[in-house]
């Protein structure tokens, strides 16, 4: 075999290789290292508990200034870009992981970043049952500081015919606000139709 049949074989090896990676690589705008299901209905109260029937939901602590800030910060300026119809059916639900001493705290902090955020206090029985259904991480921090290295995810869910679904996570940050805005106007055409 000469080189030009050698290199032309290594080209069509290499083009079939990448072919089939292309093949297998999802198309889901939610993408993370989570276990966890999507599309599967889940029954913890609190979540959707209010007239809206789609919501986008943070998981952190109150205080949290390098994690959730930046994030919830984020999330506002994505709610921002939904039309007030969306608004009136999508909420954001901040769910505080370290069960302040304070039950309002969650709400006060939810509503710095926006004032229609909602923020839902858990007793620590609660935290460990929600984080265990939404595969969200959290520890304390080895730093010392007092602080709480947890997950970053964006979970949108949906109530649908009084059940409620988990139907996307969004672990890459920054999230992809133009992906999840058109997963949220698909949940919207969804139940209009």
């Amino acid at each position: 075999m000469n080189t030009l049949d050698r290199r032309t074989l290594l080209y069509i090896i290499l083009a079939i290789l990448i072919s089939a990676a292309v093949m297998v690589v999802p198309t889901f705008r939610s993408q993370g290292i989570s276990s966890v299901k999507v599309d599967k209905e889940f029954t913890l109260p609190l979540i959707l508990e209010d007239r809206k029937d789609i919501k986008l939901v943070f998981f952190g602590y109150s205080g949290c200034d390098d994690i959730c800030t930046p994030h919830l910060n984020s999330i506002d300026k994505l709610y921002r870009r939904l039309t007030p119809a969306e608004q009136q059916r999508v909420g954001v639900e901040f769910v505080d992981i370290s069960s302040p001493h304070d039950v309002t705290l969650p709400e006060r902090f939810a509503r710095f970043f926006n004032d229609s955020f909602k923020g839902i206090y858990l007793k620590s029985d609660e935290v460990r049952k929600y984080t265990r259904v939404f595969g969200v991480y959290f520890a304390p921090s080895l730093d010392g500081s007092g602080s709480i290295d947890h997950t970053a995810s964006l979970y949108l869910v949906q109530k649908r015919d009084g059940r409620k679904y988990l139907r996307a996570i969004y672990s890459a940050y920054p999230y992809d606000e133009t992906g999840i805005l058109a997963d949220i106007k698909e949940l919207t055409n969804e139940k209009d139709s």
